[in-house]
């Protein structure tokens, strides 16, 4: 099995051992401002705290057995918690939900103490804030947790689900967006 590629000068050495180019983190960022993804508030609960933050890097793992992921800056307080308890949900916002996911990214003048006093609120199975008005929660336990640059990689095993009609609340071009059905599908 080949080794991992290793970051020299700027440039990753490929398996094949030939240097490939690599781009600056900020040409990076606005090449991903073209993409669109959804918007969640991942959450997490651990003895008496919570935490929880606005994320737009998710997705599905896998449906057998069912997994996500998120991606989390390492330097929050969600990450510890959600290490030391283990258990975590992601509530997909729904297109009318921007307020609140401003409120969880910290644009809003919410102390972070007091950013659940916005919305409605309940437990599933693992006890992990839920936002009750959310268009998709995940209620996840935790499969594994890997660190990679500034973020820390959260990939859960989902014990519960829940879902509502709408339609999500989509992030593209540095703002909100919301998706309209295709009349051809």
């Amino acid at each position: 099995m080949p080794s991992p590629p290793e970051t020299q000068n700027g440039n990753e050495q490929g398996t094949d051992g030939i240097s490939l180019p690599t781009i600056d983190s900020a040409s990076f960022v606005d090449v991903l401002a073209a993409a669109a993804n959804g918007v969640s508030i991942i959450t997490t609960r651990h003895g008496d705290k919570i935490a929880g933050l606005t994320v737009s890097s998710m997705c599905s793992v896998c449906a057998e057995p069912p997994m996500f992921l998120a991606c989390v800056n390492a330097d929050n307080e969600f990450c510890r918690l959600a290490i030391e308890s283990q258990k975590f949900a992601i509530n997909i916002l729904n297109a009318s939900q921007h307020d609140i996911a401003n409120t969880f990214a910290g644009l809003t003048d919410t102390p972070e103490d007091n950013r659940f006093t916005s919305g409605l609120w309940a437990a599933l199975t693992t006890g992990s804030p839920t936002l009750t008005e959310a268009l998709v929660t995940l209620d996840c336990e935790l499969d594994s947790s890997l660190l990679r640059g500034t973020h820390r990689i959260f990939i859960g095993r989902v014990v519960n689900a829940r879902q509502q009609s709408g339609s999500p609340l989509v992030y593209t071009a540095r703002g909100y967006a919301r998706t309209e059905p295709n009349p051809e599908t």
